[in-house]
């Protein structure tokens, strides 16, 4: 899974979507859809791990997520 990370560091930091989309300025639909890994923005992600106080690496493994 792309997300498993993103999504339990935004569950130990008591966040939805709904909250990082508006700490970052972008609409909810488009956090998800980063997240979930339908649409591919590195600059959101980066985004989203600088709002979480995580590495970009360890969020998203390229490795992992590659097809």
């Amino acid at each position: 899974m792309i997300f498993k990370n993103v999504k339990k560091e935004m569950i130990d930091q008591d966040l939805t979507n709904k909250n990082l989309a508006k700490i970052l300025g972008y609409r909810t639909s488009h956090i998800c859809g980063v997240i979930t890994g339908r649409i591919h923005s590195i600059k959101v992600r980066k985004s989203i791990a600088l709002a979480l106080g995580k590495d970009y690496d360890f969020l998203w493994d390229e490795k992992k997520t590659r097809r």
